[in-house]
């Protein structure tokens, strides 16, 4: 089965319910229970959450919330007090399905297919954060309960949430999608724990890549294929130093010209470490598309991943060469101001009268313009070195 035909790892169903409703009810009468005693069937199978958990032992966990993996009888006891106070008080209820591909949980380590046994502790930990996260972004952390169930009477394993607020502070239901949206991907990302390749290719970018060329200036000796290019940048930079960064929009006439001083750069010296970025992004797309599906609906999640971490390389390496250019104006600007004041030194040498007037001179453009002259001849040795080295 390709990707495309895939179903996603995750799926997330969500909805809201008054406290005037049937289903608010239901559930306030489900708590407490240990044996259900109603089924339906279609659509609205996926949210009658609350009378159809407990009628088989072997299809559905036990209640559990954001701190008790296992509801004794006195917990749902009290549970089921704090979902009464909250619909005596006109609370909404919110209701969330989080359904899973079981292969994806079994490529995962989740769930094992052969035995039928399920890492519950895992998913209900994913599910805390999930929900912390959930009601951070909607300023429920502190008025609202939430209570939960995993179910296994379906083909795909699945965990059904409600959440209530005993004390209401909202009137409104719906919550908004990135916070869903937040709360789904939380959930992949726990689960998939794509951390650490994700941090790897970042640090391929960033600590590889970028760092190198930092030490490694331009106008060397060995760089001078590249040195015409770093000059025709510079020359169409705004007078403004200020704006010699990436982002600015002043740039815009001359970023093809700095992003080829860019490609050309990594081609010298990174030909192979792009190749395996190449690699690394591409996997990171396949498991992007594999946890949410390659739908047009969740394509924004991978269209632009690669292409986003291929332009951040490029921003960062252009940055790297526009920090280069700031730093070579500034040499510049710093020769021309001693070399017009070796020229003064050397006009009151030439128009002096007294030995004073000559020491007063040298005292204020003399040294100066040693340490210049001094400047330079190390700067000349350094390409002497380098040259001889290239010859080697």
């Amino acid at each position: 089965m390709s990707v495309t035909e895939q179903a996603p790892g995750v799926v997330l169903k969500s909805r809201f319910t008054t406290a005037d409703s049937r289903s608010f009810q239901n559930y306030v009468d489900y708590v407490d229970r240990e044996v259900a005693t109603m089924k339906q069937d279609g659509a609205n199978k996926m949210f009658s959450l609350y009378q159809d958990y407990m009628s088989d032992q072997e299809k559905t966990s036990s209640l559990f919330t954001k701190e008790s993996d296992h509801l004794s009888k006195a917990d749902k006891g009290k549970m089921k007090s704090l979902f009464e106070q909250a619909q005596s008080n006109g609370s909404v209820m919110w209701q969330d399905v989080i359904s899973f591909n079981n292969d994806w949980l079994a490529e995962k380590g989740i769930y094992n297919p052969k035995t039928g046994s399920l890492n519950e502790e895992k998913l209900k930990d994913v599910v805390r954060k999930s929900m912390h996260n959930m009601q951070e972004k909607e300023g429920l952390s502190g008025s609202a309960v939430w209570s939960g169930a995993i179910h296994y009477n379906t083909d795909n394993i699945h965990i059904h949430l409600a959440m209530v607020e005993p004390n209401p502070t909202r009137e409104r239901g719906k919550r908004k999608p990135l916070t869903l949206d937040k709360m789904k991907s939380t959930v992949v990302n726990e689960i998939s724990n794509r951390q650490p390749h994700q941090e790897r290719i970042n640090d391929m970018i960033r600590k590889h890549m970028v760092h190198g060329k930092q030490k490694n200036s331009t106008l060397r000796f060995r760089n001078r294929e590249l040195k015409e290019g770093f000059l025709q940048v510079m020359k169409q930079l705004p007078a403004d130093k200020r704006q010699w960064q990436y982002g600015y929009s002043t740039l815009n006439p001359v970023k093809k010209q700095l992003d080829q001083l860019t490609t050309d750069y990594l081609k010298k010296y990174h030909g192979q470490d792009l190749q395996s970025l190449n690699k690394m992004l591409d996997k990171e797309v396949l498991e992007i598309k594999k946890a949410y599906g390659a739908g047009p609906k969740d394509s924004f999640r991978f269209d632009r991943y690669k292409q986003t971490k291929l332009d951040d390389l490029y921003k960062r390496m252009g940055n790297g060469f526009l920090t280069e250019m700031k730093e070579f104006a500034k040499d510049q600007e710093h020769m021309k101001k001693l070399a017009y004041r070796s020229d003064k030194w050397q006009t009151a040498y030439e128009n002096s009268r007294t030995y004073q007037s000559l020491r007063q001179a040298s005292y204020h453009m003399g040294r100066d313009y040693e340490d210049w002259k001094e400047q330079r001849a190390y700067e000349q040795l350094q390409r002497d070195i380098d040259q001889s080295k290239e010859r080697e």
